[in-house]
């Protein structure tokens, strides 16, 4: 054993060492306490280009009161900058995190709030004209305890002053395909891209939900300008597809509670009798209503002026655009809902039941907001008449079933 392995042993270093794209991260204990120490790579520590940009970008760190921000202090000897020391708290990578508890991303909105803090936290950065380049889980800190993210070095202070390929070597994945290229330059579009390759990290191992699919689909897209213009359209984006998840789970939960009334109702209710109305013949002395006999535009609309003409033309549009989302929705309800309310479904278990309609309404609402964009109308326009034609369809299921309800948990066990 050296030298410096004996002071490493005495002063108790962690045997694990998480490797990030500047340097080693791992604890040391100094004086019975244990501090988060990044080890820069020897040939970053030696480049005094880089340690220049370090200086910079730890100035402008130590200046940012946001608890997104690690903070850290540099040693530095007489051959240069060699190490940073974190402030400090328990903290972990992220990767390291899911490396040692996997299940850590199915707690209550841990991811939510983690894609949520991170794009607020950039939002900052862009304000500033500071682009973080590589969103990779070993280069984000997470704090045990509360599992809120902290970003240490920010990548663009680095780029015009290191070999991009040499410096993100190991994590080219989690870094926009124009930045790698050759003389690379970084944006907005740049972070969107590494952002949504953290969200595919994220679920890599489980099924990823409806709303992150299309907004990871655009923000990973090879061309930069396929993908969200800046981080605030990603994030709203994001928030519209969530409320737009949550309003068609609880139709769907509105669809079941009124599948078991109506199949109640119609069990309890006799049969009506169909009985034949004859308009009688109007009287002599009864007042028509003229339009009884049609109505002529021409001859029987007021004259409008030029504004009235102009409103008329717009509600014309939007009737139009309603009218061709409704006939595009309705046949995709009727062929989800068929499924839905079949007699051989319908006489399964309430479980069997209820997940197969949950992934068939999943599916209808994904239509229905492809739809609803390429009618041009708004989610609360399309959301509207998507309900109103689900209830309708459901309806009319309901009447054709021979089996009213699914059978509930009590029942199967009886049987």
């Amino acid at each position: 054993m050296n030298f410096e392995q004996m002071l490493n042993a005495q002063d108790g270093v962690a045997v694990h060492r998480e490797k990030m794209p500047f340097g080693l991260f791992y604890k040391r204990r100094i004086e019975k306490k244990y501090h988060n120490i990044v080890e820069l790579r020897p040939e970053l520590a030696d480049s005094m280009m880089f340690c220049d940009a370090l200086k910079n970008d730890h100035k402008w760190a130590s200046q940012q009161p946001v608890p997104q921000q690690m903070h850290y202090e540099l040693h530095e000897d007489s051959s240069g900058i060699f190490e940073l020391e974190l402030e400090l708290g328990n903290f972990t990578t992220l990767a390291q995190l899911l490396d040692n508890n996997p299940a850590a991303v199915t707690g209550k909105d841990f991811i939510d709030n983690l894609v949520d803090s991170l794009t607020d936290f950039t939002k900052r950065l862009h304000d500033n004209g500071i682009y973080q380049i590589c969103f990779a889980p070993q280069n984000i800190f997470i704090r045990k305890g509360d599992n809120a993210p902290l970003l240490l070095c920010h990548g663009s202070f680095y780029l015009s002053h290191c070999d991009t390929k040499q410096l993100y070597a190991g994590f080219e994945d989690y870094v926009a395909p124009e930045v790698l290229a050759l003389n690379g330059k970084a944006n907005e579009r740049s972070d969107i891209y590494s952002l949504g390759k953290l969200i595919e990290y994220l679920y890599k191992q489980a099924s990823m939900p409806y709303e992150y699919k299309t907004v990871v689909k655009k923000a990973t897209d090879a061309d930069p300008s396929k993908r969200y213009k800046n981080v605030a359209d990603m994030k709203t984006a994001l928030a519209t597809k969530r409320v737009a998840k949550r309003t068609l789970f609880m139709l769907l939960g509105a669809v079941a509670v009124t599948a078991l009334i109506v199949g109640l109702y119609i069990e309890m209710v006799p049969p009506t009798v169909d009985v034949e109305y004859i308009e009688p013949v109007p009287t002599a002395n009864e007042v028509l209503d003229p339009y009884d006999y049609g109505f002529d535009p021409e001859t029987d609309m007021p004259e409008a002026t030029d504004s009235a003409f102009i409103e008329e033309d717009v509600k014309a549009y939007q009737q139009k655009a309603e009218a061709i989302f409704r006939k595009r929705f309705t046949a995709a309800a009727n062929a989800a809902l068929s499924k839905v309310y079949d007699d051989k479904r319908m006489s399964s278990s309430e479980k069997v039941f209820m997940a197969g309609s949950s992934a068939l309404m999943e599916d209808l609402m994904n239509k229905q907001t492809e739809m609803g964009e390429a009618a041009g109308l708004t989610p609360e326009q399309s959301g509207r008449i998507a309900q109103e034609i689900i209830s309708t369809i459901s309806a009319q299921k309901q009447a054709q079933l021979t089996r009213k309800g699914y059978i509930k948990e009590s029942e199967s066990e009886d049987d």
